[in-house]
């Protein structure tokens, strides 16, 4: 049977189309496929960013009702998160009758009522490094400072002000210290004071109580201007230097020279803790809280500053040649609070590995006074080197 050629030929271009078509046609759906994909993800996309574009617009009118253009467009730079904060803290606001816009702070403080740069306050180490149990090592502090650009979105609404009734409070509590000054050792006029001061202190937690639990957590509530608390403060100090037989005169001034003593920084340290149990048992104010930690600081730097100056002119009695004889000297009367001391203390290495080789400090004995407020009875100020040598007796 002869082969049919032409036949084959014919069959295999057939088959060679029907493949060509097929393949066509599938692309062709793909191509469909793809573009319905396409078509359906645009449509997808446009939708959430007309809605997120809603969202935003939502959000920057809400804002607008509270703040003006600049600090709507400063908000919403920060995200919705930040928006919708700034929302709440603006009802709240609106709410005391305050005005929003003069609340929040922009990162470039251009806000008429910007407030000073704000002050915190650190504990490091006690600069003599690592002294003994038995010795109780005082505390140091520093005092550091940041503005704006360190701070939380949530830093930039500032807190609520005295009101006026704060103020007449404020001023009430003012003369009663006024009353504490003029009675002087006369014991039943300082009976009287210590009767209105305890119902004054009352009200005033109970006072704040109520303030803190009617307002917004993150909102700190103050009831002194800073006047009234700076006023506060210096009758306070006032009132330690009268404690220690120190007059005064009716304007605070001291009557008599204080150089060539510590008994300046030791009342400013007996003021603080008369502050913070005061602080304590009435409004529990930050801010004042704050500002009395700073005066804690200046009177540890000044007892220890007087250490370091007279460490030469130091008794033979009040120097030690161990701890147990320090603390034993605090026991039986031979240091009396507020004496400068001279300790031999041995050799220590810190976390660091450093090491401290033993040698004589000088500190000051302060008692156990001031545990409130978290200083310690023996205050070290200086190492005195290993060359030093304590005169002969």
């Amino acid at each position: 049977m002869a082969f049919n050629f032409t036949a084959f030929l014919g069959g295999a271009a057939s088959g060679v189309s029907d493949f060509a078509d097929e393949t066509s046609r599938k692309k062709e759906k793909k191509a469909d496929r793809d573009y319905v994909e396409a078509r359906e993800q645009n449509i997808y996309d446009r939708n959430k960013r007309d809605a997120a574009q809603t969202a935003y617009e939502a959000l920057a009118g809400e804002l607008a009702v509270y703040y003006r253009p600049e600090q709507v467009a400063d908000i919403m730079g920060n995200g919705n998160g930040a928006a919708k904060h700034a929302i709440t803290k603006g009802a709240y606001y609106s709410k005391l009758n305050l005005s929003p816009a003069e609340y929040y702070t922009m990162p470039n403080n251009d806000i008429k009522n910007q407030t000073n740069t704000a002050t915190t306050l650190t504990s490091t180490e006690a600069t003599v490094g690592s002294i003994s149990a038995a010795a109780e090592g005082g505390t140091d502090t520093t005092v550091e400072t940041g503005g704006m650009s360190g701070g939380t979105f949530a830093s930039r609404f500032k807190v609520i002000p005295p009101t006026v009734d704060d103020k007449t409070a404020a001023e009430f509590e003012a003369s009663l210290l006024n009353d504490r000054l003029a009675a002087g050792e006369d014991e039943e006029l300082l009976a009287e004071v210590d009767k209105k001061q305890k119902i004054f202190l009352d009200l005033a937690r109970a006072k704040a109580k109520a303030a803190r639990e009617d307002n917004d957590p993150d909102v700190e509530v103050e009831f002194y201007t800073p006047a009234l608390r700076e006023n506060k403060i210096a009758k306070f100090e006032t009132a330690a230097l009268n404690q220690m037989g120190v007059q005064t005169g009716s304007l605070g001034e001291i009557s008599k020279a204080l150089k060539g003593t510590n008994t300046l920084a030791v009342s400013q340290l007996r003021a603080v803790e008369n502050l913070t149990i005061d602080n304590e048992a009435g409004y529990q104010e930050v801010a004042i809280g704050k500002l009395i930690e700073g005066r804690k600081t200046i009177a540890l730097n000044g007892i220890s500053q007087y250490a370091k100056s007279t460490y030469r002119s130091v008794d033979s009695s009040k120097i030690f040649q161990d701890q147990a004889a320090l603390v034993q000297a605090s026991k039986d009367g031979t240091l009396s609070p507020n004496d400068v001391y001279i300790s031999f203390v041995p050799s220590s290495t810190n976390s660091e590995g450093v090491i401290t080789p033993a040698q004589y400090v000088v500190g000051t004995y302060l008692g156990d006074m001031y545990k409130t407020i978290g200083v310690k009875q023996f205050q070290p100020a200086m190492y005195l080197g290993e060359s030093y040598t304590p005169p002969a007796t």
